[in-house]
């Protein structure tokens, strides 16, 4: 289900939003607006390897899968379109538990951006990221384009990004799992939670930023306050008054019945048994709670599995990780070597630059490194964010 949300000026004000969008959420659904008889799955989160392509702990085989941009059109399939740390939201054949971990087949992936836009200002202390009004949290978990070369610190106002991006309701930011470079984009784009609305001056706010929607198309009959919108802005907006080219569908609408898994944080919470994450209404009243010393409230995240019904993801495992578990991750990748430098100690895997000097290898040793040579790699996030610092490399 494809979420968005706001950037409000006040804590309270920000959850109240995001509770408001769950619960419209939750009854849009339960009036009929998803089908029934889902016989697949519903995974979004962010990708965290390739093999074929690991999504919220699911290994996808993606050789067939269609991947469609943030208004549904089909973007190329060169190799290059699906990236570590991404946001996106996977449909598919039924989850299938095996020796070697929980598999299943991608039918579409679509990619979530967070905001697209001009970079208004780089704040390396608190490592906060301001683009289109809307500030982005940098942590240790938070993966940068190979071009960025120093992670923030290679970013300056003006230059165009593309943010990945999840809402926390405590800080009132964005957590941000991937920044890019985005070279010479036609439109910008924002997800978020509508506010200040004025239908006569055609214009609301998200975040801190203000946006003119008179000359927008697909306006929303039922716009108002509160509401999870997702809009295309023209790219000669300027930062203090964004012009909407045209909204488009905010949510997406898995089957009753399919398998789900959804990871993030937690936007909206009453209880620990009635709660949203990244706007998605979950139901945990029979679910079995995975943590440590970390409990469910707002702004912690955390992975739910279970099924769709009304709208509503009704889950069986409720598995809470805290933002110390997600900086902590292991990355996976498998694939053919290219781009081997010996004198840096790097090498390319599936556009993952991987640097080995503190490697343990298996079934070989660094000398066999070679172009054309197939690996798994397993490792953590560099310390800038561009590269995955292997633990271990395995021939294949």
């Amino acid at each position: 289900m494809k979420t968005l949300w706001h950037l409000p000026r006040g804590r309270a004000r920000w959850a109240g939003s995001l509770a408001t969008a769950s619960i419209a959420l939750l009854l849009l659904f339960g009036c009929g607006g998803v089908g029934t008889g889902g016989t697949g799955a519903y995974v979004a989160s962010e990708i965290t390897g390739f093999a074929s392509v690991f999504v919220g702990g699911v290994e996808f085989d993606d050789t067939k899968a269609s991947v469609l941009d943030d208004d549904g059109l089909p973007v190329a399939r060169n190799g290059n379109e699906l990236r570590l740390g991404m946001r996106v939201e996977v449909d598919g054949s039924t989850i299938l538990t095996t020796p070697s971990g929980k598999t299943a087949t991608a039918a579409t992936i679509r990619i979530a951006t967070a905001v697209l836009g001009p970079v208004e200002a780089v704040d390396t202390i608190t490592r906060v990221l301001t683009v289109l009004g809307q500030q982005l949290q940098i942590n240790a978990a938070t993966v940068f384009g190979p071009s960025l070369h120093g992670g923030l610190a290679a970013l300056h106002a003006g230059d165009v990004v593309a943010a990945y991006a999840l809402p926390d309701a405590v800080s009132g930011r964005y957590v941000a799992t991937r920044i890019d470079v985005a070279h010479g984009p036609t439109a910008y784009r924002l997800r978020g939670v509508v506010s200040a609305l004025d239908t006569a001056a055609r214009s609301l706010r998200i975040g801190g930023a203000t946006l003119n929607y008179a000359s927008a198309s697909g306006v929303p009959a039922d716009l108002a306050n509160g509401q999870l919108v997702r809009v295309r802005l023209t790219a000669a907006s300027s930062v203090g008054s964004l012009n909407v080219d045209a909204f488009g569908p905010a949510v997406a609408q898995p089957a009753d019945g399919d398998g789900a898994v959804v990871d993030g944080l937690v936007t909206s919470f009453s209880s620990a048994s009635a709660f949203a994450v990244n706007g998605m209404a979950v139901d945990a009243s029979h679910a079995a709670f995975e943590s440590a010393s970390t409990a469910v409230a707002a702004g912690v995240y955390v992975s739910v599995e279970g099924h769709v019904a009304s709208g509503a993801l009704i889950a069986d495992r409720v598995r809470v990780l805290g933002q110390g578990a997600i900086d902590a991750r292991t990355y996976q990748v498998t694939g053919a070597i290219s781009g081997l430098d010996v004198a840096a100690e790097t090498f390319v895997v599936r556009n993952v630059v991987v640097g080995y000097a503190s490697a343990q290898f298996v079934n070989g040793s660094a000398t066999d490194l070679a172009n054309g040579v197939a690996v798994r790699v397993n490792g953590s996030l560099s310390s800038d964010g561009t590269q995955i610092q292997a633990t271990q490399v395995a021939f294949q």
